[in-house]
């Protein structure tokens, strides 16, 4: 696991809706797979909540989370949505499909999930964005050796 860790990829909070029930799952196990169509692959374990969420699910939303928002990455990191309302200490909206968009994320990414995949203890989801916006153009969170970074300078 010591050499996977070297990948460094963005932190981002995917959230969902599903019956009116949201949730939302911090991920750093996200990707770009297509530029046309705009295409974007999470692959989310298992054995979480959120799992079984899209599983059933048209639509998922993805919020870029700022250096500035690593409470944030732990709180939906931390806890299951299956037991705990994750939204209920944190500002949101919501995007145009319903989905929960947090507060001063840097961007939002809308998707409309098109495949699903095994992937052994977790399903790589694959969706087309279907609409973008960024919100402000600060420095993003990231993931790499197994911890949460800040970027305070260019990288």
């Amino acid at each position: 696991m010591a050499v996977i860790g070297k990948l460094y990829s963005s932190i981002v909070v995917v959230t969902m809706n599903y019956k009116n029930k949201i949730n939302g799952i911090t991920v750093a196990w996200i990707t770009r797979v297509s530029i046309n169509p705009k295409l974007i692959a999470i692959s989310i374990g298992k054995s979480r909540f959120s799992h079984e969420l899209l599983m059933n699910s048209r639509y998922f939303g993805i919020c870029i989370l700022s250096n500035k928002q690593k409470q944030i990455a732990e709180l939906f990191g931390t806890y299951s949505g299956g037991n705990y309302d994750k939204f209920k200490d944190v500002e949101f909206s919501f995007s145009e499909k319903n989905l929960p968009v947090i507060k001063d994320s840097l961007a939002f990414i809308e998707c409309e999930i098109v495949n699903k995949y095994d992937a052994g203890d977790h399903t790589l989801f694959i969706g087309k964005v279907i609409s973008e916006k960024l919100f402000r153009n600060d420095k993003p969170l990231i993931f790499g050796e197994h911890k949460i970074l800040e970027v305070k300078n260019d990288v």
